[in-house]
């Protein structure tokens, strides 16, 4: 007797990367849906109920724990596949707690991704949130004020500005912003922000990721303000 075979919905917003996912699996499973958002994700869930959703997480729409999160409370007989391109812990530790039955980075190969979509089955319920419905469903990996000082660093505030607004010494606003290097695994500003962004952290309608670029490509001068040394005589604060 023949095994049923699995349905699926494919979602990532570069087609190209979709094609291939189709051309890899489709002999196996039944593609029954495609999209490039997370809106798109919510929509092919709710009109083909598949057995698998393989969910990028930089999507356009709203962030992807929210689209985990709601997805388990809608449809709870449905497996969630997270594939995506980082390595990232803290973000895997997190959509696993919003409901994703398995992480998978895009290196992986084929064989074994169709060995986890094949296997792949709903998260136990009590990986589901409390209250799936909360637009502000973000982890507390960062504090109050370093969530503060990210949210000014995504608006393309200096150090300087920063101190000013929140009246707080430079010195503080740069160890802040280590702390959240450390936290969400970043390299630098804008890699802070895109991923506190995917991680809900951050409002996903604005556009941080073009202010914070244009702050880190303003001119070599004014950011070396920021990290220049102080003149002899004058007081640290």
């Amino acid at each position: 007797m023949t095994a049923e075979r699995r349905s699926i919905v494919i979602i990532d917003d570069h087609s190209l990367f979709r094609q291939g996912i189709r051309a890899l699996l489709e002999s196996a499973f039944d593609i029954v849906g495609e999209g490039g958002t997370s809106y798109d994700a919510l929509r092919l869930v709710a009109e083909t109920s598949p057995d698998v959703l393989l969910l990028d997480v930089e999507l356009p729409g709203i962030p992807a724990e929210q689209t985990i999160t709601r997805v388990r409370r809608d449809h709870p007989e449905v497996a969630i596949v997270v594939l995506t391109m980082h390595n990232d812990v803290a973000l895997e530790r997190q959509l696993l707690r919003a409901g994703a039955s398995h992480y998978v980075t895009k290196k992986v190969n084929g064989d074994d991704l169709s060995m986890i979509v094949s296997g792949a089955t709903p998260a136990p319920a009590t990986t589901r949130p409390a209250a799936p419905d909360t637009e502000a469903a973000a982890p507390t990996i960062l504090t109050s004020r370093e969530l503060d000082v990210l949210r000014m660093i995504a608006q393309a505030y200096t150090n300087r500005d920063i101190s000013v607004q929140l009246h707080i010494a430079e010195g503080t606003v740069k160890r802040h912003t280590t702390n959240m290097y450390v936290k969400l695994g970043a390299t630098s500003r804008i890699d802070a922000v895109r991923k506190a962004a995917r991680l809900g952290l951050l409002d996903a309608s604005r556009p941080y990721a073009q202010e914070t670029s244009a702050q880190e490509t303003r001119a070599p001068e004014a950011r070396a303000s920021e990290t220049r040394a102080p003149e002899p005589g004058t007081p640290r604060s």
